[in-house]
């Protein structure tokens, strides 16, 4: 009797029509993951010299608010309980937060996304308010290291790698 993998069923009732059977490797999810761990840092830095407190209230939101994504909106994904998540997000959200089925997830999403806003506007707005206040080589190689991780490479490693060989990527409201 061949052997027989047992996978999640796939989930049709999020309101995205195609599933996607594909398994992200581990070193995508990396990929995906560490610039974006990078950001954060980038980003507490610019706005250490304002306020150490605020900057390490802001690392603080920018864990919770990946929290929040794994309890706002991936209970309503696809991607929910399997590998093809590539931001690893897929298998995290389960250990937490139960399915919600029901709800159309390009409307969840795009009804949630913005708990992620302040991670990139908080130390963008920080990083222009000191360049105009306290201009500095070092201040503006960070700022700009910033921009093109969060503004540029980000983007760009989700469309061209964590995306590319996603079925569903014609539904989904990040690609679409």
């Amino acid at each position: 009797m061949p052997k027989v993998e047992s996978k999640p069923a796939p989930r049709q009732d999020c309101g995205i029509p195609v599933g996607c059977a594909r398994e992200v490797p581990m070193w995508k999810v990396a990929l995906d993951n560490f610039p974006v761990a990078v950001m954060f840092v980038l980003g507490a830095a610019i706005v250490w010299p304002i306020t150490a407190v605020g900057a390490l209230v802001f690392l603080g939101y920018c864990g919770l608010s990946i929290v929040l994504f794994w309890a706002l909106i991936c209970p309503y994904c696809h991607h929910y309980n399997t590998r093809a998540c590539p931001c690893g997000y897929g298998i995290m959200a389960p250990k937490f937060f139960k399915p919600r089925p029901g709800r159309d997830f390009k409307k969840v999403f795009k009804k949630n996304i913005a708990v992620m806003y302040p991670c990139w506007a908080v130390p963008f707005v920080a990083g222009v308010y000191r360049l105009w206040a306290d201009y500095s080589r070092p201040l503006l190689a960070i700022f700009v290291a910033f921009c093109v991780i969060g503004f540029v490479f980000i983007p760009l490693i989700a469309k061209l790698v964590g995306c590319r060989s996603c079925t569903m990527k014609a539904n989904c409201p990040w690609m679409s």
